[in-house]
Formats: structure tokens, sequence, C-alpha cells
């Protein structure tokens, strides 16, 4: 290993040499430029104080990503906890769940009812790493990442692509923006697409189909309004991805499980209608000050139907401590019907100034969001809906056979916030930034179980939070700007949990505490001149109070509060490109994850690897005379993890992606993707013996029209 370590030197500083040279002559790679709207002031993501990675549309293309989480894949600190799930995203940052933003606008997550964003209508993604209440008010402690939707351009675009893959996935889609009057001061755009595909699981399919107009108008050169709607349509078979750790991670009597095994039901559905509407205005005063207001309204109507298999019952025997291996194992139908509407509205104002030495920036802003949830259901964890053979599954239809009570649920959730945020930046020197905001939440939860054993099914919060962030950054000479940053997360949850006496006679719906989070994060941003590319490098700390974890209730996966949860790590990211056409990305993170037990011990938090890395290669081939012509190739890998319950380790897997873009010319495009090219079984995770597949070998492509 270490005769290998000065060929490696000697790699590295050719690399580097290459890159000084390419910086000298041309820029490939954008640093210092690129901006992120989740901030809300316009500044460098390179000259910001803490992590912030932004995904660009063209990444976004030529991956052809069909899902949030696989747009995420090779950004750091991210982690993919429950694998292959074509209906739902499943993100952890830094080992936290994050909230998911829309245009700057924070959607409301309870239960099974969150937001769709169709990738097809995004222009890029923003992911803000730790906690971000001083600027969002109530959310999750890994970040918050913002989804921007897209607009009409100042240059008129038209487009029309198909795409087809694996799972016979098949998608058609336009994206049209142009004038509406011959100054281009009106402008509009329409973006529409609809697909279909099966899932990775046996008898799973369905198909969805978006809408999204916009409307911009240029009120002068420095205002502007912008309208937007869309409407999505899902169609779904509900997914389920739960295999019991014996069958998959370990041998069952001797048989494997395969990964297209459907333990669900031919009724499992997933359905849903989304709308969406609203405005962005923006109005600058003068050089100095500018006002933005933000209006979305949000409709869902959902219906879910799922029916999932649990294989805890695989255990030891509690007198002998032998592992016994059940010939069956329990099933759980969920059904949740309803519908859920929400407001945001949010303004600033942010003034922009030189003052001496110093570029200043100040913005003081406040938003409303009102949610409200209404739907029935048959209790959080379902009902049991029989057994089935994991080994030989036979799909009994048991509807009527077992009965299903539906009962209704509400939850009403209002938060008011006022925020202040101040950065200045003394001779291009020092970047000072400090932020902070207060926030009045109120939730009201009620359902209509009225078992006679449930004493409450109704509770209420009330309460209020103050988070603040601050941060320091030295711009130092060749490019080199260390920093410190602190910043905190506060999150309150709608759902209402039941705790039972100790003899489980009597049971009261709850809400739980919410969730206070603390963040310390030290880094080095590296972006110097003779480097065509950046290095970041940062370690962080997060604490948090009253956080949940999973754990097992009535037979069936929920979340519940442990207390306390620490979280401490060290990212690094860089990309460069060496002689023009080449560029190489890669990251790497170290996480140590911990949750507090019930003993007051702190214990390793389930699904969370220590490790994980990716690199991405790709080159144009303009050089040598293929014009247009892009391949790229990657690797990730996933470090190992553990069941807490029984201490299984999961084994860590290395993956293999490549991907292609090709010009043809001013008009055709040709854009593809292979992930996990050896279609390599591996699990990504489990709990309790229930263990989680990953996504085996896909293949996407796409041709566009452009005129």
């Amino acid at each position: 290993m270490l005769g290998k370590l000065p060929a490696a030197v000697a790699l590295a500083a050719a690399a580097f040499a290459f890159s000084a040279q390419a910086a000298e002559d041309y820029k490939t790679v954008e640093a210092v430029s690129v901006t992120a709207e989740a901030l809300k002031i316009d500044t460098s993501t390179q000259e910001t104080p803490q992590t912030v990675n932004v995904i660009s549309g063209q990444e976004l293309a030529d991956k052809t990503v069909r899902k949030l989480d696989d747009a995420l894949r090779y950004t750091p600190g991210f982690v993919n906890t429950f694998g292959t799930d074509y209906d739902t995203n499943w993100i952890k940052i830094r080992g936290f769940e994050s909230s998911l933003l829309v245009n700057g606008q924070r959607q409301f997550t309870e239960g099974y009812f969150d937001t769709t964003v169709e990738p097809y209508l995004l222009e890029s993604v923003e992911v803000l790493q730790g906690p971000a209440s001083s600027l969002y008010g109530d959310s999750m402690p890994g970040g918050v990442i913002n989804l921007v939707t897209k607009k009409p351009t100042k240059t008129p675009q038209h487009s029309v692509s198909l795409s087809g893959g694996t799972n016979n996935y098949v998608q058609g889609g336009f994206d049209f923006s142009d004038y509406a009057t011959e100054d281009g001061s009106k402008r509009y755009r329409i973006v529409a697409m609809v697909n279909r595909e099966d899932s990775v699981l046996d008898d799973v399919d369905g198909w969805r189909a978006m809408l999204a107009p916009s409307f911009t108008v240029d009120i002068d050169e420095r205002s502007s309004l912008t309208f937007m709607m869309s409407y999505l349509k899902d169609r779904r078979t509900a997914s389920n991805g739960f295999f019991p750790a014996y069958g998959t991670l370990f041998s069952r009597n001797g048989h494997h499980i395969s990964a297209s095994t459907n333990y669900g039901d031919p009724d499992d559905a997933y359905n849903k209608d989304q709308l969406d509407a609203g405005w962005e205005l923006k109005l600058g005063f003068n050089d100095v000050w500018t006002y933005k207001q933000n209006v979305n309204f949000h409709y869902n109507k959902f219906y879910l139907h799922s029916t999932a298999a649990y294989g805890y019952v695989d255990a030891p025997d509690s007198k002998t401590g032998v592992l016994v291996i059940q010939p069956m194992i329990p099933r759980y139908l969920l059904v949740n019907d309803g519908d859920q509407k929400s407001v945001t509205f949010d303004n600033n104002l942010t003034a922009h100034w030189f003052s001496g030495d110093f570029e200043n920036t100040f913005q003081i802003g406040f938003d409303n969001q009102w949610h409200h949830t209404d739907w029935q259901s048959n209790g959080a964890t379902g009902t049991g809906y029989g057994t089935i053979d994991p080994l030989n599954p036979s799909h009994i239809d048991l509807t009527g056979a077992v009965p299903i009570s539906l009962y209704g649920n509400s939850i009403r959730k209002h938060q008011f916030g006022i925020y202040t945020q101040a950065q200045t930046n003394w001779n291009e020197t020092l970047v000072a930034k400090l932020g902070g905001r207060y926030d009045r939440i109120s939730i009201t939860s009620s359902n209509e179980d009225y078992r006679s054993n449930v004493q409450s099914n109704r509770d209420e919060l009330s309460d209020s939070n103050f988070s603040w962030n601050a941060g320091l950054m030295y711009l130092a000479p060749f490019g080199i700007s260390p920093y410190v940053n602190y910043s905190e997360a506060f999150f309150a949850t709608g759902t209402l949990n039941a705790v039972s006496t100790a003899d489980w006679t009597q049971s009261t719906y709850m809400l739980d505490k919410p969730i206070t989070t603390k963040q310390t994060e030290v880094g080095i941003k590296i972006t110097p001149e003779w480097l065509d590319g950046y290095l970041n490098i940062a370690w962080f700390e997060i604490t948090q109070e009253n956080g949940s974890a999973q754990v097992m209730i009535d037979g069936t996966p929920a979340m519940r509060q442990v207390g306390e949860k620490k979280n401490k790590g060290l990212e690094v990211q860089g990309r460069v490109s060496l002689a023009k056409y080449l560029t190489i990305d890669a990251s790497y993170t170290y996480l140590d994850a911990k949750q507090s037990t019930s003993a007051g011990a702190m214990e390793r938090t389930e699904y969370l690897p220590h490790h994980t890395a990716s690199g991405w290669v790709s080159y144009d081939f303009t050089g040598v005379g293929a014009n247009g012509l892009t391949i790229g190739s990657g690797l990730r890998y996933l470090g190992e993890s553990i069941d807490t319950v029984y201490g299984s380790k999961v084994p860590a897997v290395t993956l293999w992606d490549a991907s292609l873009s090709w010009l043809i010319n001013k008009n055709w495009t040709l854009s593809g993707t292979v992930t996990n090219i050896t279609d390599k079984e591996f699990v990504t995770g489990c709990y309790n013996n229930m263990c989680y597949y990953g996504e085996g070998r896909t293949a996407r492509a796409t041709l566009t029209y452009n005129w």
C-alpha cells in the first residue's frame, strides 16, 4: 500500500498541473458564480460559510433522473435508507431527514401525505446541508432540499422528448418557452409529460401525467411577476419492499428470496391528484432595495391501499435463545384516503449596498403557512391481514374476510415566522453572516378512534421557537477559504401517537414534543485561480433532542421519540477539469451516527453506514473529432451498516454507473444512463430482521428535438 503512495502523489500532481494549465486558458467548472435560491440572498455558494450543493438542470437531464433520490446519488452526505421504491423518495442527509422546498416554499409532509415533483419539471436541485430553521422555521435537521422548477426564459426555446428503458419505462414530454409579446416583456412556458413503467416488484406498475404552465410579466428592468401552476396525476400499484432478513441478508432454510418478490395485494393502489398554483413577485425599487413575495396554494387528493409483509417474527426463542425461522410471516394492510390543503405566503425585503471596503446585504421578512389534512385510515400501523409464505407467496384475496375499520383523522397546522439575516464581505477577505427567526406554531390533531380503551383522541400544541445561524469565512489568498458555522432547527409533527399504560388496558393519543437540533460545522473551501475546479471539506457535529427513531408497534414499524441523537462526520467533495475535455467529480463522507436507548445509553443508528463515497469521470470527445459526444462513468460506495436490534451487519457494496450525452446537431440530442451496470443484488439496510433490496441494473435513454 505504501509503495503505491508515490505513484498516487505523482498522479495527483499531474492532475493539478493539467488543471492549472487549463485554468490559465479557460474555465469549464463553475464554482464561484454558482448561487442557490434557498439561501434567499444572491451570494456565491463557495463564499457562503456552510455546505451548499447545487445539481444543475443539465446534470439532471444527462443522468435521466426519474426520482429525487436518483438526483442525489453523487451528493456527499446522502443515503437512501430503504432502497428500491418507485413511488416514494427516501432521503437522509448527514443521517437525518430533510425538508422539501419548491421554489423556496416549504412543503408539508405528514405521514403518507407529501408533495411530489416530477423531475422533468426541474430546473435545478439545491441542498442546504444541516439545520436551516433560521430561514424556514419548522424544518428537519438534515437540511432543506429546494426544487427549482422551470419558468419562462428570456430566450425562446422548445423541445420534444421521448424516453424509454428497463421495466417497460416509456415517457413523452414537451417543454415550450416563448414570447407572448414581440418585445418579450411577457413570456410563457408550458411543460408537460406522461409516462408509464413497471416496478422492480412483480405485478406492480403505474403511470403519471403532469402539466405545468407559467407566465412572466416584466414590470420594468428590475421587477417581474410570474404566475405558476402545475397538475400531477399518479395512478400506481402501491409498492412495498419489506423483506425478511432470512432470505435476503441470510439464507432462509437454504433458499433465497428474489428481489422481485411481491408480498402485496392485487387491490393495492397509490393514487394521487396534486394541484399547485401561485406566483412570484419581484419589485426592484432601486439599486439597493428589492421586495420579493412568494405565494403558493397546494392541494393533494390521495388514496393508499398498501399491503406489506414483515419478517420480525424470525427471532430467537425466548427460552432457549435458538433462532426460529417461521414458515409464514404476517401481513398488514394500511389504508389512507383523504386530502391535504396548504397555503404558504412568504415576503421579504432585501438591501444590498457598498460602504467603503464593505459589501453588505440585509434582509427582513415574514411568512405564514397553513396546512390542513383530513383523511380516513385504519390506524398508523394498519390492520393484520393474514400471513404469507415468504418463499412461495400466494396472493389470496382477503377482501371482506378481514374486517377493516376506517376512522377519521385531522391535522391543522399553522406557522407564522419573522426572520432576518445580514451578511457583510470586508475587502473580499472576510465574510460574516448572522441570521435569526422567531416562529409561533400551533397544531391541532384528532382522530375518531372511539375504542373503549382510548381515553383521549385529540391533542393540541402551541409553542414558539427562536432559531439562529452564524457563520464566518476567511477568503484567504490563493482561493483558500476556511469557515465556521453554527445553525439550529426545530420540527413539530402533527401525527398523534398512541401512548398506552403498562398493562395495555388504556391508551391516549398525544403529540410528540418538538424536535430541536443544533449543528456546528467547520470547513474549508478551495477555489484557487490556478485550479479549474474546487475542493470542499467540512466537519460537522449535530445534536438533537427529542429525536425520533424506528421502533416496532403492534408488529409493524413506526416512529417514536427516543431522546438524544448525535451525528458527527466529515464530508469531502471536489470537482476538477483536466485538459479542457476531462472532468472528475469525487466525494467521501464519514458519519458516526448514534442515538439514545431506553436505558439511556448511546448506540449506533440503524441503516446508516460509517463510510460512503462516489466518483464520476466524464470526457467530452469534441477534442478528438466526435463533436458533442460526452461519456461518463462513476462508482458509488455504500459502506457497512447494522441492524441495531440483532446486531446483524449489512455488507458494503460498490456500484458502477455510466452515462452518455450526444449533441447530434443543433436540433437533436441523445442522452442515456445505466445504473448498477453489473446488476449486483444487494441489501441497503435492515432493522429488526426486516431488510430492503437496492435497485438492480436500470437503463434509460432520451431522444430530444430542440428548436
